[in-house]
């Protein structure tokens, strides 16, 4: 049987009502890779249990900022909009996951979400991280990258890339103290964190788009082959 990969949602109000959805790209480089993409919308925390069923694998995908006060901080001027039923609900789903070693993977928001349900934090803006950064919200288009990252050799893009890649970026906030159990194993030329992985469960996070990036650079297809392949 095929894998069946749930994929988070992003929340919208619009029109008098909250929509659930997730870009064509999600969908398409599960399918790519053998996978049958399944769309879990925020459900009660009691619900989870029922989702993570009817999966194999799980990648939280990108969108709004983290809420603060979900790794202890108060919120600074430069944070974006955040959602905080989305981010309570996101961090159960992770927690519960990982207590089934179910492998997962974060895009975005998803790396970040994933290291503040690991006990983490994030900087609220680029702008807050001590040393200086260059432009991480790249003007190019997105199947284009941007800058370098640099990549572990023990780690799991090390495979697909070796030493080096050029990857898309479209981000304010970023890991700063990472979560219990995770490890970097990509970062860019400023130091920030751009890939990470846990020490023992499955769980792996790229702080770039790949799913928009697969036509112009086929490799990045084989991150979401790799990780279907795992569940």
């Amino acid at each position: 049987m095929k894998k069946r990969i749930g994929i988070t949602c992003s929340e919208e109000y619009k029109n008098g009502n909250y929509i659930h959805f997730v870009n064509q790209y999600y969908i398409d480089v599960i399918k790519s890779g053998g996978g049958v993409p399944i769309l879990l919308p925020i459900v009660p925390i009691d619900d989870i249990e029922t989702q993570l069923q009817m999966i194999d694998g799980l990648i939280i995908i990108g969108g709004c900022d983290v809420n603060p006060l979900l790794y202890r901080q108060n919120p600074l001027p430069l944070l974006g909009e955040t959602d905080y039923p989305r981010d309570c609900y996101e961090i159960a789903l992770i927690q519960k996951a990982s207590e089934k070693k179910m492998p997962m993977l974060g895009i975005c928001r998803g790396i970040q979400v994933i290291n503040v349900a690991f006990g983490g934090t994030l900087f609220q803006d680029l702008s807050y991280a001590p040393q200086n950064v260059f432009l991480h919200a790249q003007k190019e288009r997105k199947e284009y990258g941007s800058h370098l990252i640099h990549i572990k050799d023990y780690s799991f893009l090390y495979d697909i890339f070796q030493e080096e890649a050029i990857v898309n970026s479209y981000h304010h906030q970023a890991i700063d103290q990472l979560g219990e159990g995770l490890q970097v194993v990509a970062y860019s030329d400023d130091q920030i964190i751009e890939a990470i992985e846990h020490e023992f469960l499955p769980v792996w996070g790229v702080q770039f788009h790949p799913e928009s990036m697969t036509l112009v650079n086929p490799k990045m297809q084989d991150i979401f082959n790799q990780f279907i392949e795992k569940c």
